[in-house]
């Protein structure tokens, strides 16, 4: 008789470290841009531990909110003149790209590339973009805005 085990029995993996919000160490001090992020971030969490059943609505939902968020700090951009406007709004079509290639894949079933993006590859793509992209973007928006 064998040992083996026909369904997961395991606990879900906690959320990847880079996905709890924390004004200190991820707050720009630019309200409009750190309510998106923390947004963006509880949704990204969530996703890591949603049932299959669910995990595409879910996924259709972050999809909507980065479309909305993108949409809004391109629009602060272009208000305020941002100097590296154009890198940024790239940078945000491609990752949207690559976001509603992987939505698409697991509206066909196909969920294993899918979570692994969410999982792994999204908390890695926003930090990078938090420290670098958004980071000069606050930045900008603080001068220009008097914030501080």
């Amino acid at each position: 008789m064998s040992n083996m085990t026909y369904f997961d029995t395991s606990e879900p993996d906690p959320p990847h470290p880079l996905l709890t919000w924390s004004q200190e160490r991820i707050g720009l001090g630019v309200p409009v841009m750190d309510g998106y992020h923390q947004e963006f971030l509880s949704i990204l969490a969530a996703l890591g531990a949603t049932p299959d059943g669910v995990f595409v609505a879910l996924f259709k939902e972050l999809v909507r909110h980065s479309h909305e968020h993108f949409s809004q700090e391109e629009k602060l951009m272009t208000e305020t003149g941002f100097p590296a406007q154009r890198e940024h709004i790239e940078e945000h079509r491609r990752v949207l790209g690559d976001m509603e290639a992987m939505l698409e894949r697991a509206e066909h079933g196909r969920l294993a590339l899918p979570r692994e993006f969410i999982k792994n590859h999204m908390p890695e793509w926003f930090q990078l973009h938090l420290v670098t992209m958004d980071s000069a973007l606050a930045q900008h928006l603080k001068i220009t805005l008097n914030l501080e």
